[in-house]
């Protein structure tokens, strides 16, 4: 004679073989989502290292000209962003690192934007 299972067992079984799949399947994805979060972060990092140095590149530049630019705080990226399309120094360095400019017409904007403070000291 064959044994019956009852339908509530069967119900019963599915519901915890379910709930068990569902479970690795949350943790497989979890384990993944960490992985990428970490991998993420490094990114990030990378990405903040390489934007410092871009930024130190201006100030070499900057310092070499003697021009002011009063650069925000570094954690203020809006007052960045704001500062490289609105300042004149700043937009003639980038468009000659863009190679929009030669080096000859940055020289000559950047030394034109020097020379009103050489003026007031003979």
């Amino acid at each position: 004679m064959s044994n019956v299972i009852p339908f509530s067992e069967l119900s019963r079984q599915h519901k915890l073989h379910l709930l068990d799949h569902k479970r690795r399947e949350f943790q497989e994805r979890e384990l993944y989502l960490n992985r990428l979060r970490k991998l993420l972060f490094q990114v990030e990092g990378q990405m903040r290292q390489a934007e410092m140095e871009q930024i130190e590149l201006y100030h070499v530049i900057i310092d070499e000209f003697q021009l002011d630019v009063p650069f925000p705080n570094w954690g203020d990226r809006v007052g960045l962003q704001r500062l490289f399309k609105e300042h004149p120094a700043l937009v003639t360095i980038t468009r000659f690192l863009e190679d929009q400019l030669d080096a000859e017409g940055c020289f000559d904007r950047l030394t034109e934007m020097k020379k009103p403070a050489d003026r007031t000291n003979p």
